[in-house]
């Protein structure tokens, strides 16, 4: 019981200051890696313009996500119910990647790859900050408490930067409807 007590106490500290640095806005954006343009307008050919469609979908699956990511940071900050946080990290993962794959569907303005890029970073983020919950828990149950430690901060940072790409994608789509008031 004493491991379990000194886990909760970890999580506590950790996500008490990822919740403080997500509050105040903090952010340091990376740059892109990758260029995909898959699914773009400019390749789609004669396929309908789905960049509205795009948004609605993608609005309301990054909404979800990331408020149970920082759900989750929430219950491991002052319940660590061990039920709900493994409820939550499946949730997590398992809507992040179902919410990329559904996002890579669609057939979408050129104008509007640098949001689908946000998009998947973001859901990138948070499924990687479930999995290295799920990671901490394991080494925690296994008496690893110095990889724990290391794996919850990994897993602070992603939650970091799954919050701060979803801010900039909800910039960038508003920016989009500014710009091509069709798909307002």
């Amino acid at each position: 019981m004493n491991k379990i007590l000194k886990a909760i106490a970890i999580f506590l500290v950790i996500f008490a200051v990822v919740f403080v640095a997500g509050c105040s806005g903090q952010s340091s954006p990376q740059e892109k890696t990758a260029d995909s343009t898959e699914n773009t307008g400019e390749q789609a050919g004669e396929q309908p313009d789905q960049s509205k469609e795009w948004m609605q979908t993608t609005s309301a699956d990054a909404l979800n996500v990331s408020n149970a990511a920082n759900e989750l940071a929430s219950v491991l900050s002052n319940s660590g119910d061990p039920t709900q946080i493994k409820a939550l990290t499946q949730y997590i993962e398992t809507e992040a990647d179902a919410s990329s794959y559904e996002s890579a569907q669609f057939y979408y303005d050129d104008d509007l790859e640098p949001a689908v890029q946000k998009y998947a970073d973001m859901m990138g983020s948070y499924g990687a900050f479930a999995k290295r919950i799920d990671m901490s828990l394991d080494h925690i149950n296994a008496g690893d408490t110095a990889s724990a430690e290391i794996t919850i901060e990994d897993a602070a940072e992603s939650l970091t930067r799954g919050n701060t790409y979803y801010e900039e994608y909800k910039t960038m789509t508003e920016d989009f409807k500014k710009s091509h008031p069709e798909t307002a």
